[in-house]
């Protein structure tokens, strides 16, 4: 008995103080026995200390707002998840197209401009009016007038003043034309270095081109044999634009 008892306080008091309670022990072997009883049973009456286990502020789990980092973002309804799914049409009908987004249209841009006069191209699209013609006209600054291919050109006497009688022909209806009358200004010679030189009545006219609006004395000739049956010289060019022969058609 003294022997358990010596062994059970060795272990839970250390060799040290053993030693000193050894004789008190063998001298009441019984009231050291009853001690040591009672101290086991108390200290198997009590219970281990209670751990919170509970997740921190913050974390998933906690107290605040639960996060399943496993759920899908966006809507979670599966009400809402099937209606954003495509619909198969059956095998007997087409996939529909997609709808093409609306094209813009292009911004008309402005004619080239410089030191506020319009540039002009190697040719142009000249209207006369009347009778409101377009022709691609060439732009000549070697040449002194502008001119313009006539046939039947006639001069007659109203009310005691000259007139010119001619007709212009139609730019895309081949064989149309149009009988013009137009009071005579003068006769003036064309010099030209492989035939003689050719006289031309002149009559005052409207051209435009683009935004330039002129009326200048147009000589009338037969141009048949010519690329462009109008050609723009100095007289509608001078202090109004700029020719730059790299370019063609600039303005519209």
């Amino acid at each position: 008995m003294a022997a358990k008892i010596r062994f059970a306080i060795s272990r839970f008091t250390g060799k040290s103080l053993t030693s000193k309670l050894l004789p008190i022990i063998k001298a009441r072997p019984w009231l050291w026995a009853a001690a040591l009883l009672l101290t086991l049973a108390a200290c198997a009456s009590q219970q281990p200390p209670a751990v919170d286990r509970s997740p921190a502020p913050g974390q998933p789990g906690s107290s605040g707002t639960e996060i399943d980092e496993c759920s899908p973002k966006g809507d979670s309804n599966p009400a809402t998840q099937s209606d954003q799914e495509p619909t198969i049409p059956p095998p007997d009908q087409p996939w529909p197209r997609p709808a093409c987004p609306e094209v813009k249209p292009c911004p008309v841009c402005p004619a080239a401009v410089a030191n506020k006069k319009a540039i002009l191209g190697e040719y142009e699209l000249a209207t006369i009016d009347p009778p409101g013609f377009k022709y691609l006209a060439r732009i000549d600054t070697g040449a002194t007038s502008t001119s313009i291919h006539a046939t039947e050109v006639t001069r007659f006497e109203r009310d005691g003043e000259k007139w010119v009688r001619f007709n212009l022909h139609h730019p895309k209806k081949n064989g149309e034309t149009v009988t013009m009358e137009r009071e005579f200004i003068r006769r003036v010679r064309i010099k030209q270095a492989e035939s003689e030189d050719d006289r031309r009545l002149t009559v005052m006219m409207t051209i435009k081109i683009g935004t330039l609006v002129k009326q200048v004395e147009v000589t009338l000739s037969d141009r048949s044999n010519m690329a462009f049956p109008v050609l723009i010289g100095r007289n509608f060019l001078l202090d109004s634009a700029i020719v730059d022969v790299s370019f063609k058609r600039v303005v519209e």
